[in-house]
């Protein structure tokens, strides 16, 4: 056991929820399709290929996870499952940039330009939909949980709490008034220090050397 045993098991506890992530399942469709065409077509899949339908199916992820978000909170839909279906979309959000340039996939990592500049982008696209996530949590499920301003709850004081939270550690004359609503404020906060103190520096573009001739 030349990694102990803590490691070993960790490693394992990743890997399966790297295949409980819905994301891969987009980006498995998407490569079989390639694949199927070409066989098909009598033509040889090629790398370049399977990135480009990689790369396809993540952006239908991204629009299929904003799109489910804006859909129940336009339904202000306030159930378990929801609920359930949020938090799955955020610790899938917060995973898969954790597994890709922290813990480190199996699959080598790409360092042109273009590459550099889709990873920031999505960066920026997962902690803009993080932020969205819990303002929507705190509007539909937990408002009764909170002292709103002038008891005042719509989208508008629920995304100005979700900002506020995540980046100036006060809760902007929001009160949290049980132990529950607590722990989500501290769930938002530990998601903002994965991202801008881990994984963020992993996904700014550096271009030194990589400027075209």
């Amino acid at each position: 056991m030349n990694n102990g045993f803590i490691y070993p098991f960790f490693d394992a506890l990743v890997r399966m929820m790297y295949y409980c992530n819905l994301v891969e399942y987009f980006k498995f469709l998407a490569k079989l399709c390639t694949g199927v065409l070409h066989k098909r077509s009598g033509g040889e899949l090629s790398t370049q290929e399977i990135i480009r339908s990689c790369n396809i199916a993540i952006d239908i992820y991204q629009i299929f996870k904003f799109g489910v978000l804006f859909l129940l909170w336009v339904c202000e839909a306030s159930g378990a499952f929801s609920k359930l279906v949020i938090y799955y979309l955020l610790l899938s959000n917060l995973f898969t940039y954790f597994y890709y340039h922290v813990w480190g996939s199996k699959y080598g990592q790409r360092v042109d330009r273009d590459t550099l500049n889709r990873k920031f982008l999505n960066s920026l696209l997962a902690i803009a939909y993080y932020l969205l996530c819990y303002a929507y949590l705190y509007e539909i499920h937990y408002s009764q949980m909170i002292g709103w301003p002038d008891n005042l709850v719509d989208t508008t004081n629920a995304i100005f709490l979700s900002v506020a939270n995540a980046f100036t550690l006060t809760y902007g004359g929001f009160s949290p008034l049980t132990q529950e609503i607590r722990m989500v404020f501290m769930s938002e906060l530990i998601n903002t220090f994965l991202f801008f103190t881990v994984i963020i520096t992993n996904s700014i573009p550096n271009h030194a050397g990589k400027e075209d001739k």
